[in-house]
Parts: structure tokens; C-alpha cells; sequence
């Protein structure tokens, strides 16, 4: 009997240790074994599985799998380990429509994503994120291909082609692999290069001319030799319109590419080689106006709101208003078995990216503020690490050195605005240094007691130079000589074109800076199996981010003061549960987290451009929650899985800033900016033969996002309602999972809702809508 690909994913969520990784017992004999591995982990399967013909009538019988665990080729239950991380198959990816990172609000209770003024995209766990603009914002939640970081969340547009598997890790992260983090890590495992030849393509068709077609073809080469190479190609039309003249926008168009080769020359040797990349072409999504503040000219004064649709923006005609985006990113892994319980590893990556993007930032019919934000970023890491057995000890220890080179703008462009100048150009450059080792280890103190333990020592030193520039008309250049003038008590005049970021002496002042940090992160853990069946666990860790400095039109260098490092000591307790003769699965956990100097984008008053966002630190703050996950298998073709997430935030202690309309005052007690309360996501799916040669299924998913606020203060501008979105798919396939024609509906009411709003210049305030809802078909093929 044949287990489903959807039987697959529901099994694959499960709590795991960041050192495992978990297989579904004895897959079927057409394919291999569907492995989960956590970050750091051997993706081997474990070589004495269990029969296949035991796990698929299990699954076919309506119950819910043994889950394996395997490291360094060790094979344990889930149920002896502890630690919360949500992972789906990449075929339920494509079944649900999550082509993104952004979709993983969808399967991972607790994950939000936060869409940025100017095209970065911002990822948080637990209410754990880092908003900001720039390019080169350090995340809080690290994104991981193959365990290969892309340095910068904008990075991971590309991350989803021709997937595997995809796991998030909740809680700070960094005493094992990779970078340091607070939040938690998504790890993208992209699908391998087979033994025999395989290819296959996906096509959909929906509304808004959306054409995406993608494939792969993989196989060996030699006999050491295998690849494996994927595209897509996402194309849409314009999906927003203008409710003030005849205009539309919203195109996408983005390819992604990846090779994959894979070379064995010995036993004991593996080579893997990953270059991957994509480019994208896309419209800048256009702001919805929210309200027009009393300081701007009265022909933005006139500009109507929008109706109430996700759909409805505004935007002028002095610019196409689009991005060009590419990234190329290059690694190998070398993977060398020194003997049966030891292995080497080293990780080698080095990648670029460029862009050229001009966002209209207003929602009104005029230019009353755009921002042009060209960069470029280039990264170089390397990891080498030693992993292994003693009796009852798993071990992993390594170091790590990264090097960014990161150039980043922020130009003004306020054609019609209160500002006394038309453009300006403001730089950031930053060169970062970061080192680390790290260790870990898992004691096995009895067979159903194992404790853990790990560390990690960062040393980072960021070198940064910045300033505001006249764009050449002389303006700006002209309003800051004024200004330096009135404060040395003396006439200066700045040159048209020129530097005029005001220092300490109140002339022009290339801003240098430096901010050297390094810290120790660690992380200890308990795991007691009171039962086959049922799993106690409990662990504490202490997380970094590090430090970082604004992109900002600086009229005054204070206003590249950088904001430092934030850490999080992270308590979690939970439980993993199989009850009800294997027909449930049941996962929990309780959390806390002490955080201490969380970065924030806070407000400075500048007497040029007025209010100004910079980066903060706020002293005291703490997160409070729980979690539940539940897979269900009532019946035979039935699975429904649901998950929910509580997060309480709070500043602790007084924070003295401005709010997001300028108004100083004391903000303990509130939330954190941009952290719902509640977040819930659920799934069904039923599964029935039509035919000896043709089954379906009838399934629809659920995602609920809790209110939250886009700033300090209660102002009722920046408040983001909680919102409910369906989604409803229905698909016919062949047993073989050869052919599969599915029809979906995302966002079947059409839900109007919205995931960030801000102050956009000095005159408007706006938000950035969702997707309204879309309609369409896959094909898919597999030889």
C-alpha cells in the first residue's frame, strides 16, 4: 500500500533537536526515505528503516507514524528529543501555494512577516524581529539553503526554487551552525541530484495573467557523478489599480535558477556543489493612504482616500516605479568521513547582489515622497566543523569567519512635499568582520534521560561611513548652509552636489564610525521520555544580534549613531504526545524570553526634514506565550492539522522616545511594535479513489493574524487589525504521483487587510496592503 505525499508533510511536523534530523519510518520503496533534518544534522537516512509495507499500512490505516530521528546515522523516536521546529515537505509547499518565505505565516504558528517601506522583507518568531529598511539590516531570524546563510533577509527571494523539505527553528539560535540570531532560523533543503534520471515541471494559471512555470532535471552523470538543474519563471500582470486616473501596476517577473552537482569519489568523500541565483523585474508594490498630515501642501491636502480593497493604491507618472534585483550565490560543501563516527565539514560561500529600485512611498496622485534605494552586498563565509560519536556522547565542534560588503542608498524624492528640497542622496557603506567557534554536545545520561549543551563565541567588528548628499540641484545644499550658518553664528556655504551631513563643528562631515562587539551565546536542554509515547522536555539559551547601523538622511551625523547588540535568554518547557491509538499528535510548549537592548526603529527630531526614523535600543522587554500543534488522523484519507500561537510583549521599565507622529513620551508598559497576540493556522485535507487509476482530494487551510500596532503609542493611524484568510484547493492525481491537476482559491472572501503602516515622509501617512484574492490551476509532472 502507498503512503501520500500529504501523509508525508503531516508526519514531518513534529518538535525535533536543531542536531537532528527526523525521517518517516519506513518510506516507500519507490523513493527514498522523506527525511527531516535540523540544521547541523547528516541528511543520511538512517540504513535499517524500518519495512516499508509496516509504515504505509500504519498511515493507510488512519494512524499517525513513528517519527525516526537520525544523527550521524543513529536512529531515535521524536519523541526522545526536545525542541520546537515546524517542517513541510516541498510538495505540500506547492500543494498550499508557498512560493515564499512570506507564506510561512501559513504552516508555522508564531512566524510573521512584516512587508518594509522600501522593499525588504522582515521575519520575526515569537514576536522576535528586526524591523528595518536597508539592505544590509542584520535579521533576527536567519535563512539557511543547505545550511549555506544568505547574510540578508532580501537575499532569500529565491530561497523556495525545486525544495525538498523546509524547517523552522524557533528560539535563539547559533551554538551549532551558522549565524548568531535571536529569533530562529528557516532552513530551505533544496531537492538533491538522483541516482536514476528524474525530471518533471509545474505550470499555473490564474487570474491577473499569472503564468509561473518551473521544472527540473536531475540525474547521474557518471558513476560519482550526478546534478541536478531548476528553474522558474514567476510572470504576472498588474494587479493593483489607481481609484484617481486610468493606471494599473503590479507585474511580477522573477526568475530563479539553481545547479546542483553532487560527486563521490570515494566512500568516504562527498563534494557538493550549489550555484544558484535569480533576477527580478517586478513593480514596487504601490501605498495605500491612511491620512495626510497638517504640514503638507494643500495639493496633497486634496487627495482622496482609497475604497476599502486591497486592490485600490495611488501613485504619480514621474517614475516606473519598479526594482531590479539579481543575486548569484556560489558553494560548495566537502564532507569527508575520517572514520565511522567522525566526520569533517567544511562550507564555503561567497554570493552578490545588486538592485536598483524606486518605490512611490506616498499613495497620493503626486511625487510627494518616493524613495530610490540602489545597493549592492558582497558576502564571503566559511565553516569548518568535526562531528561525532563517543559512546554516549554526540559532539559537533567548529568555527566560522563571514566578510559583508555592503553599499546601500536611501535617496529622498519629493517632487511636491513640505521638504525645502526635491531630492537627496543618502549613503551607508559598511565592511563586517565576524568570527566564531562553537561546540555542542548531547550526553545520553540514561536511556530516557539526554541532556545538551552548547556554545559559541562571536567576535564582530563593523567599519561604517555615511552621509547626506545634495543631488546637484543645490537645494538641499543651500538648506543646510542656512542651517550651519544660524549655529556657527557665521555665513558657510555648502557646494551644490556636496557631502552635507553636519558634524560635531557643525560643518559638512563624511561620518565614520565603528562598532566592535563580541559576545558568548549558549544553549542547555533536558529531554526526559516518561513513556514511549510521551516526551517532557525543557531548555534555556541566551542568543545575540548583532549590532547595526541606519541608511538615513542624515542631516546631523547623531543620526548614524548605531544601534548595539540585543540578546534574549530564552526559557521554554513543552511536551510531545502520541495519544488515542496513534491517531493524534500532540505538541506544546510554554516560553519566556528576557530580552535586553532590543533594536527598534525609533524617532529623532531633525530641524530639516522634522521627524526622522533612527534605530534604538530599548533596555527591558519581555515576551511571555505558548504553543500547541496537533496532527489529527481520524479516518482513513483524513488528516486535519492546526496550530496556535499566544505571545504577550511588553517593554519593562521606563523607554523615553517619540511615538509615529513625533510625540515624546514614556512607552513602558506597551507592546512591541509589529507583535500580534495571537496567531492560528490550521489545514484539512480528505483523500478518496475515484478509480483503480485515479484518486482526489478536498482540502483548504486557515490563517489567523492577531492585531497588533506599527509603532509606539496608540495612535489609531498605525494600528493593523487581526484578520481571518481561507484558502480552498481541490485536485485530482494518479496514484503514482506522475500527474496532479490541482485548482485553488487564496483569500476566498477577498479580505481586506493590511501588514504595516507608517509615516512616509513628512506629510502622509500609509499602509501596504494584502494580496486580494486569486484564482487559478497547476499542472504537475513527474518522470
Amino acid at each position: 500500500m502507498m503512503m501520500t505525499k500529504r501523509a508525508k508533510y503531516l508526519l514531518m511536523s513534529v518538535s525535533s533537536c536543531p542536531l537532528l534530523s527526523a525521517s518517516v519510518a519506513g518510506a516507500q520503496t519507490a523513493s527514498p526515505p522523506a527525511v527531516v533534518t535540523a540544521p547541523g544534522a547528516s541528511e543520511a537516512p538512517a540504513a535499517n528503516a524500518p519495512a516499508a509495507t509496516t509504515s504505509a499500512q500504519s498511515a493507510d490505516q488512519g494512524g499517525v507514524q513513528d517519527i525516526i530521528v537520525t544523527a550521524q546515522k543513529r536512529q531515535e523516536t521524536a519523541n526522545r528529543v526536545g525542541m520546537s521546529i515546524t517542517a513541510a515537505s516541498g510538495d505540500d509547499l506547492k500543494l498550499r501555494g508557498i512560493t515564499s518565505a512570506i507564506d510561512l505565516v501559513k504552516i508555522v504558528p508564531g512566524f510573521n512577516f512584516t512587508q518594509s517601506n522600501y522593499g525588504a522583507p522582515v521575519y520575526s518568531l515569537r514576536g522576535v524581529g528586526y524591523y528595518d529598511t536597508s539592505l544590509g539590516a542584520p535579521p533576527a531570524v536567519s535563512v539557511y539553503v543547505d545550511e549555506v546563510l544568505l547574510p540578508f533577509s532580501i537575499m532569500s527571494i529565491g530561497a523556495t526554487l525545486d525544495l525538498e523539505r523546509v524547517e523552522v527553528l524557533k528560539g535563539p539560535q547559533g551554538t551549532l551552525f551558522g549565524a548568531n540570531s535571536t529569533g530562529g532560523a528557516v532552513n530551505y533543503i533544496a531537492a538533491k541530484p538522483t541516482s536514476t534520471f528524474k525530471a518533471g515541471f509545474d505550470a499555473t494559471y490564474g487570474n491577473f495573467n499569472r503564468l509561473n512555470v518551473g521544472g527540473f532535471v536531475s540525474g547521474p552523470i557518471s558513476d560519482t557523478l550526478k546534478a541536478r538543474i531548476s528553474f522558474s519563471n514567476e510572470h504576472s500582470g498588474d494587479w493593483q489599480y489607481s481609484y484617481t486616473h486610468d493606471a494599473k501596476r503590479g507585474k511580477s517577473d522573477v526568475f530563479m535558477g539553481r545547479v546542483l552537482l553532487d560527486w563521490t569519489p570515494s566512500d568516504r568523500l562527498k563534494v557538493r556543489i550549489n550555484v544558484n541565483g535569480y533576477t527580478d523585474r517586478s513593480d514596487n508594490q504601490a501605498a495605500q493612504l491612511v491620512a495626510v498630515l497638517p504640514s503638507a501642501p494643500a495639493v496633497v491636502k486634496a487627495q482622496p482616500l482609497p475604497p476599502g480593497n486591497n486592490r485600490a493604491a495611488d501613485w504619480d507618472d514621474l517614475d516606473p516605479y519598479r526594482r531590479k534585483a539579481d543575486f548569484l550565490q556560489a558553494s560548495v560543501r566537502v564532507d569527508y568521513d575520517i572514520n565511522d563516527a567522525m566526520q569533517l565539514t567544511s562550507i564555503t560561500a561567497y554570493d552578490t547582489f545588486d538592485r536598483d529600485s524606486v518605490t512611490s512611498a506616498d499613495g497620493t496622485r503626486v511625487q510627494n515622497f518616493a524613495a530610490a534605494t540602489p545597493g549592492s552586498s558582497r558576502d564571503f563565509g566559511q565553516e569548518l566543523r568535526l562531528s561525532g560519536d563517543i559512546d554516549r556522547v554526540r559532539y559537533v565542534l567548529g568555527g566560522s569567519y563571514s566578510y559583508d560588503n555592503v553599499k546601500d542608498s536611501a535617496n529622498a524624492l519629493a517632487d511636491v512635499s513640505s521638504l525645502p528640497f526635491k531630492k537627496s542622496i543618502g549613503t551607508a557603506n559598511q565592511k563586517v568582520n565576524t568570527a566564531a567557534i562553537f561546540g555542542n554536545l548531547d550526553y545520553r545520561f540514561t536511556d530516557t534521560l539526554t541532556l545538551q549543551g552548547g556554545v559559541r563565541y562571536t567576535d564582530l567588528h563593523r567599519k561604517f561611513n555615511g552621509c547626506l548628499y545634495d543631488s546637484g540641484a543645490g537645494d538641499l545644499a543651500a538648506t543646510q548652509s542656512a542651517a550651519a550658518s544660524r549655529l556657527l553664528g557665521r555665513p558657510v556655504v555648502f557646494p551644490a552636489g556636496s557631502c552635507v551631513t553636519l558634524g560635531p563643528d557643525f560643518l559638512p562631515i563624511l561620518d565614520r564610525e565603528k562598532l566592535n562587539e563580541d559576545n558568548v551565546s549558549w544553549r542547555a536542554a533536558i529531554n526526559w521520555q516518561v513513556t514511549p509515547r510521551a516526551l517532557l522536555y525543557a531548555n534555556v539559551s541566551h542568543g545575540y544580534k548583532s549590532g547595526a547601523f541606519p541608511v538615513a538622511n542624515a542631516t546631523n551625523y547623531l543620526q548614524f549613531a548605531a544601534a548595539i547588540q540585543e540578546d534574549v535568554i530564552a526559557y521554554e518547557a513543552g511536551f510531545k504526545l502520541t495519544a488515542f491509538n496513534r491517531t493524534l499528535q500532540l505538541n506544546g510548549a510554554g516560553f519566556y524570553y528576557d530580552y535586553r537592548n532590543k533594536q527598534l526603529r525609533g524617532r529623532r527630531i531633525d530641524e530639516i526634514f522634522g521627524s526622522l526614523n533612527v534605530l534604538v535600543n530599548v533596555p527591558k522587554s519581555s515576551i511571555t506565550g505558548g504553543e500547541i500543534q496537533a496532527t489529527l488522523r481520524p479516518a482513513k484519507g483524513l488528516t486535519i492539522s492546526a496550530g496556535a500561537t499566544y505571545v504577550d510583549s511588553k517593554i519593562r521599565g521606563d523607554f523615553l522616545n517619540y511615538d509615529a507622529l513625533s510625540q515624546f513620551g514614556n512607552f513602558s508598559g506597551e507592546a512591541l511594535p509589529l507583535t500580534p497576540k495571537w496567531q492560528a493556522t490550521g489545514d484539512g485535507q480528505y483523500e478518496f479513489a475515484l478509480s483503480s487509476e485515479m484518486r482526489a482530494f478536498v482540502g483548504g487551510s486557515i490563517n489567523h493574524q492577531g492585531a497588533t500596532h506599527a509603532g509606539l503609542g496608540t495612535n489609531p493611524l498605525f494600528a493593523i487589525p487581526s484578520y481571518t484568510l481561507l484558502d480552498a484547493r481541490v485536485g485530482i492525481e494518479t496514484p503514482d504521483d506522475r500527474w496532479r491537476l490541482v485548482a485553488f482559491v487564496r483569500n476566498i472572501t477577498d479580505k481586506y487587510y493590511w501588514t504595516n503602516t507608517f509615516q512616509s515622509g513628512p506629510n502622509v501617512v500609509i499602509k501596504y496592503t494584502g494580496q486580494p484574492r486569486t484564482f487559478g490551476a497547476t499542472l504537475s509532472y513527474r518522470y
